[in-house]
């Protein structure tokens, strides 16, 4: 009993560290990394640099400039927006939109963040300002 309670107090003062690389974190994935957003140190990673295709990361930079440009007063959620036929034409993971086809912003974001389509994240938007379509 003596030598437990000692092992115990031993453990309590005695920082132990357990390597990530001792897991595997992402079994299923080709690559993978963590990274402490305030620091930038990599907590974990897996074949971090093996050249891969961006798949939904080009998803996630097109939510986050359709949130800048929402912030920025420049788009609203009930505003149409247009397919166009590069949109239609797109390729994997779709929502198969037809060219000219229109839905709000909102449907665009769910189309995106759910579906992951790449046909929503190439519409068009009719500029008010001077009334040429620009890519949002």
């Amino acid at each position: 009993m003596k030598k437990f309670l000692l092992l115990s107090i031993i453990f309590m003062f005695v920082p132990i560290t357990i390597k990530a690389e001792t897991v595997d974190l992402a079994p299923n994935a080709t690559s993978a990394i963590i990274i402490e957003a305030s620091t930038g140190t990599i907590i974990y990673n897996k074949n971090e640099h093996e050249k891969l295709a961006p798949a939904s990361m080009t998803k996630m930079m097109g939510l986050l400039l359709i949130m800048e440009q929402i912030e920025k007063g420049n788009l609203k959620w009930d505003e149409k927006v247009t397919a166009s036929a590069n949109a239609s034409s797109m390729g994997g993971s779709q929502i198969f939109l037809e060219t000219g086809e229109q839905m709000t912003v909102e449907e665009l974001v769910k189309g995106i963040s759910i579906a992951s389509g790449n046909d929503v994240v190439v519409v068009k938007k009719q500029s008010q300002v001077i009334g040429e379509e620009i890519t949002i």
